[in-house]
């Protein structure tokens, strides 16, 4: 009997996504209970709906990371690294490719995460995960 494929995920947990729903439901009520606060409903229910859409998976064969439109997929095979870099617009997670491509992910590393400052990633790191996930389809 063959295991299902493990799949490690970063990014917004089950927790946060009902709690974001919820305030969406909240801000929907008060604008039909207060019709004044209208204006300040649309510009919250943004953000709450950026922050719903942001996921980065690791399934059995491929890496996956949504966004707020679309996803992009890169298969294991292809992944050579995993790193975070700054960029104009903030932290980006880099996945570089066999081939040279490189593909800027909007992710970035945790709060206590010192892999900005030049240190390696450590174990618990997404990036470092990544890298190690790539390495063991190759061997």
């Amino acid at each position: 009997m063959t295991q299902p494929p493990q799949i490690r995920r970063w990014g917004t947990h089950r927790l946060t996504l009902i709690a974001f729903r919820l305030l969406i439901l909240a801000a929907i009520i008060a604008t039909v209970i207060q019709p004044v606060l209208w204006p300040s409903i649309p510009a919250t229910l943004l953000v709450l709906l950026l922050a719903m859409r942001y996921d980065l998976r690791l399934t059995e064969d491929e890496l996956i990371c949504r966004d707020l439109i679309g996803s992009t997929r890169i298969p294991r095979a292809e992944i050579a690294f995993a790193k975070f870099d700054y960029k104009p617009l903030g932290v980006y997670l880099d996945i570089h490719r066999h081939n040279g491509q490189i593909d800027h992910l909007r992710f970035q590393p945790k709060l206590t995460s010192t892999e900005l400052t030049g240190d390696p990633p450590r174990p618990d790191s997404a990036a470092y995960q990544i890298t190690e996930w790539a390495k063991a389809a190759r061997s």
